[in-house]
């Protein structure tokens, strides 16, 4: 018995998802979650962006894409790539097939053209995410095909320039003012392929900083995760180890990489923006979603999304936390479709986490 309250926010025929896990879906003031929901049940159709409270009230659609400014062949290409401000007021997107980023103001429900990416992207375009800079004011807009590549977005001026880096734009430090970068030594000095490529080369993987404009590069940790973010509002690292290695990772700049715990075999972890706690799936076999404390490195079941585990994202929970640490967000398939799912956690339950108390046996229990 763990006291948690799951609800389940979502409950359309059609898939409904939070934002990436490495970034919250959460607004920092715990009361305003951000999902994207695809508009029919067809698996080509278009995705639309929803705001809800957390306890699933005042639901309100955000946005609604205008299918006559795609391309017929971006059909199956149509899921957007969103990520909330720092101030959590405003949501930014751009979808496939349309290279254009929109600001959406969450207090009012407007949406304004911010630029047009289209000139600095090759033709066919396929974007993989999206960055936001320590100070707030940039945006790093990543593709993946045909080749990678990143475009910086200056979001008081509107000016959109690409960066000539030699590797993956990963991520975004949340005090300096600079990015990170995975490179791969097979590919070191030659036009970077399309990302598959790039991640299935038998290269060496190592994670570089560099300020915003892509120079003064430093040397920050070995590449030993097989998912990952910044922790928190911090520039450590956090992340599930490479399979088979059952454990959570931290890596700062300067310093060998940390092992944080041994566990089940996480798979995909989120941090709250304090970066005192991280919660995680797991999978092979799927024990739950587990609550993890930073600092201890003491862990606890929260709860079991029930989901197949068998699609990439549909399938996957991709647990992320709000900022305070009190609510996690998950996805799950377990009545058929993927939905959006909110705990939340108590007091109790995270004290309970930090003294070490251990989980009770074989409790599979969605809502405990």
């Amino acid at each position: 018995m763990t006291g948690i309250k799951v609800i389940q926010i979502t409950s359309y025929p059609t898939p409904s998802l939070p934002l990436e896990y490495q970034w919250p879906s959460i607004a920092p003031d715990g009361y305003r979650l951000v999902f994207m929901s695809q508009r029919t049940a067809d698996r080509v159709a278009p995705w639309d962006l929803f705001l809800c409270d957390t306890d699933g009230l005042n639901l309100f659609q955000l946005t609604k894409r205008d299918e006559s400014k795609f391309p017929a062949h971006f059909n199956k290409l149509n899921a957007p790539l969103p990520i909330l401000s720092l101030d959590g007021r405003t949501l930014y997107v751009i979808w496939n097939g349309y290279p254009v980023l929109y600001a959406v103001d969450l207090e009012n429900g407007s949406i304004e053209d911010v630029c047009s990416i289209e000139s600095v992207c090759p033709q066919g375009t396929i974007f993989q995410h999206i960055r936001i800079s320590a100070a707030g004011d940039r945006l790093y807009v990543v593709f993946r095909s045909p080749s990678i590549g990143t475009v910086r977005v200056d979001l008081e001026t509107g000016e959109s320039t690409k960066l000539e880096l030699d590797g993956f734009l990963w991520a975004c430090m949340a005090k300096e003012r600079r990015i990170i970068v995975l490179k791969n030594t097979a590919t070191e000095g030659d036009a970077l392929p399309d990302y598959i490529s790039f991640a299935r080369a038998s290269g060496e993987r190592t994670l570089w900083s560099l300020d915003e404009d892509g120079a003064d590069p430093r040397f920050h940790s070995p590449d030993r995760f097989s998912h990952a973010s910044m922790l928190g509002g911090s520039d450590c690292i956090q992340g599930c180890g490479l399979s088979p290695d059952r454990s959570i990772w931290f890596a700062q700049e300067g310093e060998p990489p940390r092992k944080l715990c041994n566990g089940p075999y996480f798979w995909h972890s989120g941090p709250s923006w304090d970066g005192e706690w991280i919660v995680a799936g797991t999978n092979w076999p799927d024990e739950g979603l587990k609550l993890i404390h930073a600092p201890t490195g003491h862990f606890r079941t929260l709860c079991h999304a029930g989901a197949t585990q068998e699609h990439v994202r549909a399938g996957h929970p991709h647990p992320g936390l709000s900022h305070d640490g009190r609510i996690a967000v998950f996805a799950s398939d377990r009545t058929g479709v993927a939905q959006v799912y909110v705990a939340f956690i108590t007091d109790e339950f995270r004290e309970s986490v930090i003294a070490g108390v251990l989980d009770m046996p074989n409790d599979k229990r969605l809502v405990n």
